[in-house]
């Protein structure tokens, strides 16, 4: 593999020439940029990131962010999709993406004032979950571009951030829904405290007013994400005078433990009550019966909040803005 030097020495100019050229250096003529720039390409020479790092004093590092005492968030298949999202930009920026745990001291510095005044990174990719506005100001103050993944709504200041349209991926949920003849439709899984369970209720509850329905308080079951909430509140629901003819479920995994229930009532599914759910698609495809879900694509939100990072590091004037990745409705053999 060719170096510096070899490249060097067919443009016949110095290594430092090299160097100030790939770093974009305005003291380098572009006639002598595009020469250089061309024989790169021909001997196939790719800069070191740790020598370009030392030549210009600059990390070429990202850091995603994390608190790894949230297992919930490290057991989500759904956290992978997105780091491998982020990871895919990096790679092809030629930098090196580092996960650092939020808890973490480091010679008496909190991580992020360790990665910050030592100037380890460029900038930094954060969940909304951990993002507070003393950290915002940590990293406004140090100049420090950042992107949150998730919306901010709990924030007064204003960030960059990347989220899945969740308000419209519910809305389509329900309208499907309604427009396949179900009328009676529960919600289960509501976390008032999580913003995206929040937009979801918004979409929801949109679609079904905008139809002339009623929100049911009794069909807005609030209750964790697994597969035995699942089963108990669909069972607590399935056994009241209301019973509904179709169900929203926040998560494939929640639904499980949903359809369980359903058929051990003896209903039939989808006939007797219809079922869509949000997010996974390799469990609603193994499931039985197969899942209609609301594809979230997460591998794109990871890839996006990479890209707006990206934008923010390379021009420092961008202004904060909020991206939001669309949905799509998969059917499957829950819905008739």
């Amino acid at each position: 593999m060719s170096n510096i030097k070899d490249v060097a020495k067919a443009a016949g100019v110095s290594t430092s020439t090299v160097s100030r050229t790939i770093n974009n250096s305005s003291s380098i003529s572009k006639e002598t940029k595009d020469r250089i720039f061309s024989i790169i390409k021909e001997m196939n020479y790719s800069p070191n990131s740790i020598a370009k790092a030392l030549t210009n004093s600059k990390s070429y590092t990202v850091t995603l962010l994390v608190d790894v005492e949230d297992e919930k968030s490290f057991q989500n298949p759904f956290f992978y999709e997105i780091m491998h999202g982020i990871e895919k930009l990096v790679y092809h920026k030629e930098f090196s993406l580092i996960v650092a745990n939020l808890n973490t001291t480091l010679k008496k510095q909190s991580v992020l004032e360790w990665l910050v005044k030592g100037k380890r990174t460029e900038g930094v990719i954060l969940p909304s979950s951990i993002l507070t506005s003393a950290i915002v100001e940590e990293l406004k103050r140090d100049h420090v571009p950042f992107v949150s993944i998730g919306e901010t709504t709990q924030l007064k200041e204003s960030v960059s951030w990347v989220d899945v349209d969740n308000k419209k991926g519910a809305e389509i949920a329900t309208y499907e829904l309604l427009d396949k003849g179900y009328k009676n439709i529960a919600f289960l899984g509501y976390d008032h405290t999580k913003n995206f369970s929040n937009r979801r209720y918004e979409g929801y509850s949109n679609a079904l007013t905008s139809s002339g329905i009623a929100v049911v308080p009794d069909l807005v079951i609030e209750c964790g994400n697994t597969k035995d909430e699942g089963y108990t509140q669909m069972k607590k629901l399935l056994n009241e005078k209301n019973v509904p003819d179709a169900v929203i479920c926040a998560d494939n995994i929640l639904s499980i433990g949903a359809i369980k229930a359903i058929q051990e009532a003896g209903l039939v599914i989808p006939e007797n009550i219809g079922l869509i759910s949000f997010d996974n698609q390799q469990i609603a495809e193994l499931s039985y019966p197969t899942i209609t879900t609301v594809h979230v694509d997460l591998y794109e939100m990871g890839y996006q909040a990479a890209k707006l990072l990206f934008e923010m590091i390379e021009d420092p004037e961008t202004r904060d803005q909020g991206l939001l990745i669309s949905t799509s409705l998969e059917n499957r053999q829950t819905t008739k």
